[in-house]
């Protein structure tokens, strides 16, 4: 599979995670309590995420960050704790299907 770097992302024009799955070097990269979380790692985290993406365009930038979750988790205690609160709330993607009459 073809890597995709960090500004193929979607949401990185507005995105200030320190800590990107797209991002080769995130291990050296440090996060703390006051710093944002990548939207595909906080949608990853929730029940249900891989349905949800399931089709979409952003779907192969979400497998990346599901597959790094765990990893990043481990080496970060700040990611693991935001994360496991953020798998506690709603997703931010609408599960909505429009039919067009």
């Amino acid at each position: 599979m073809k890597e995709i770097k960090p500004c193929q992302c979607p949401k990185h024009s507005k995105c200030s995670a320190p800590l990107c799955p797209l991002d080769r070097d995130w291990q050296k990269r440090k996060m703390i309590k006051e710093d944002r979380v990548c939207f595909y790692l906080n949608e990853a985290s929730k029940p249900g995420a891989e349905d949800r993406f399931k089709g979409r365009k952003d779907e192969v930038i979400f497998r990346i960050a599901f597959a790094r979750m765990p990893f990043m988790k481990k080496r970060n205690k700040v990611l693991r704790r935001r994360l496991e609160r953020a798998s506690l709330t709603g997703s931010q993607i609408s599960t909505a299907k429009f039919s067009h009459d």
